[in-house]
């Protein structure tokens, strides 16, 4: 029986999942700073719109996680041993930056367009967590994009070559 987030019409879930974590954690980490920076927008719907966006995002980066654990399996079959092990152990981690990003969002839906040393706390906490997510994503996107890639490119010539 096939795993559930293995493949989708031949294809591999995470290739298809991925993509959509890499563009939309560092999108949802500027978008949560900036509803935290406007407190009409932390105490109107942005900020609950936000925070189930980023609910959202939790559930996809998980999915991006679990499928590449069915795909690393899979490419094991042929590659011999891990592929792209490096990459895993940071994919691994991809889901709590997002989660991070949702309790802050959370939080910034709590704090409504208050004012003062909370709403700074939180901005504060908005910033250091978006810059996380970000780095962690750039991070975990160059790994997996280095160990499907680079083999190859370093095994073709250029065109025209």
């Amino acid at each position: 029986m096939t795993p559930v987030f293995d493949v989708i019409a031949g294809l591999p879930v995470h290739a298809l999942v991925v993509h959509a974590a890499v563009v939309l954690v560092p999108l949802m980490a500027v978008v949560t700073f900036a509803v935290a920076l406007r407190p009409s927008w932390r105490g109107g719907p942005a900020s609950r719109w936000v925070a189930l966006a980023n609910l959202i995002l939790v559930g996809i980066c998980y999915v991006a996680r679990l499928s590449g654990k069915n795909l690393q399996a899979r490419l094991s079959q042929v590659a011999g041993g891990t592929v792209a092990a490096q990459h895993g152990r940071y994919g691994t981690l991809l889901w709590l930056f997002a989660l991070a990003l949702f309790l802050v969002a959370l939080l910034i839906v709590m704090l409504g367009s208050r004012t003062g040393a909370l709403a700074w706390l939180t901005i504060g906490l908005a910033g250091v967590v978006g810059v996380a997510a970000i780095g962690w994503t750039v991070l975990t996107g160059d790994s997996g994009a280095r160990a499907v890639w680079e083999p190859i490119i370093a095994n073709t010539k250029p065109p025209g070559g």
